[in-house]
């Protein structure tokens, strides 16, 4: 039986704004939302008003500090505030003008298919998007400026000594350095580049001081798997076993200074098993770990290590293996990088 498509829409016919946007004028520009195939009126419309607030935020520039939270967020004030967004959303005056929805359904024999179509213009006020500028210079221009008054107390505290308290400032001087460049001035962005080079060394000299390395998720790799997978436990696991040897690890997820510490890789392989008697199963195990200068990705030290486990079955063999490799080959692994670390990393190089 042929398919069969009926549309039904809010309006005889769809408004100009639909298929063209309308230009800017003196006054505010202008943005349509769209959503198409949504399961539901409400899933339509809120797709719509995200598809228009991510339109605005990434012709202000600010995209990048907007999380799919925060667009959801946002969109949702846009729905729920007809009149217009106000507060500290960073699109204040972002205005809902018009909508115009199509249902669709589709039947094809004994099967009915329904999906909704929703656009949405808004408009959005060039004086809100001049303020919007001017803010952000300002923030920009003071996030450059804590910085450098950071860098200063940090270079203090390492000349007197007390790397310690050293380390935070320069830090926290990192992860503003990293932010501010949007909507900058030229004469922020001129302090900013005299900025980073010495950001960055402090930060790494004062990183190798102390042992601060950076620890990538352990990748396990098991012969019933077709690729290896992230372990959580083991990589938790290596973080211990490197706290107790001097180090002093971080995620690589959480903080900018992954690429400027050393870090730590390491690679879990299952090579396979044998039953060496009625009940009782022996599993081998290989881990490969480095410690990494991300500067120029050299090697600073590696080992491979081999574990057996033993079990009642093979299964249970691969989990005392594991158990090795958490409790003996990791601690290994730390006491002999902590023993080379230092002949390894010299002056912070």
């Amino acid at each position: 039986m042929a398919r069969k498509i009926t549309t039904t829409a809010s309006q005889a016919k769809p408004p100009r704004w639909v298929n063209l946007v309308p230009e800017a004028d003196k006054n505010y520009f202008y943005f349509v939302g769209r959503s198409t195939g949504a399961r539901s009126p409400e899933d339509a419309e809120n797709e719509a008003a995200f598809d228009a607030v991510r339109q605005v935020v990434t012709m202000i520039g600010v995209d990048a500090s907007f999380s799919y939270e925060r667009l959801r967020r946002t969109a949702d004030l846009l729905l729920d505030d007809r009149l217009a967004i106000s507060g500290s959303s960073q699109v204040i005056g972002i205005k809902r003008l018009a909508a115009y929805f199509e249902k669709q359904t589709m039947t094809e024999g004994d099967t009915m298919k329904t999906s909704y179509n929703s656009h949405l213009l808004v408009r959005y006020p060039r004086e809100e998007l001049q303020a919007e500028i001017t803010r952000l210079e300002q923030e920009s221009a003071g996030r450059v400026k804590t910085a450098e008054k950071l860098l200063a107390e940090g270079f203090r505290l390492e000349a007197d000594s007390l790397p310690e308290k050293a380390f935070p400032k320069v830090s926290e001087a990192l992860r503003l350095i990293d932010g501010s460049s949007i909507h900058a001035s030229g004469e922020t962005l001129n302090r900013l580049a005299g900025l980073k080079n010495p950001v960055f060394a402090a930060v790494r000299r004062l990183g190798l001081k102390l042992r601060r390395v950076v620890v990538e998720p352990v990748a396990v790799n098991k012969k019933t798997e077709d690729s290896p997978v992230k372990d959580s436990v083991l990589t938790a696991e290596l973080a211990r076993a490197l706290s107790k040897y001097g180090f002093h690890p971080e995620k690589i997820s959480e903080n900018s200074r992954a690429g400027i510490l050393p870090r730590v890789v390491a690679s879990c392989r299952e090579e396979g098993g044998i039953v060496l008697g009625d009940g009782f199963c022996l599993s081998r195990w290989t881990a490969a770990i480095a410690l990494i200068d991300p500067q120029d990705d050299s090697i600073l030290f590696t080992e491979t290590y081999s574990a057996k486990g033993f079990g009642p079955d093979m299964q249970r063999a691969g989990f005392d293996a594991q158990r090795k490799l958490r409790i003996e080959i990791f601690a290994r692994f730390a006491r002999s990088a902590s023993d080379r670390f230092n002949s390894n990393v010299k002056n912070g190089g």
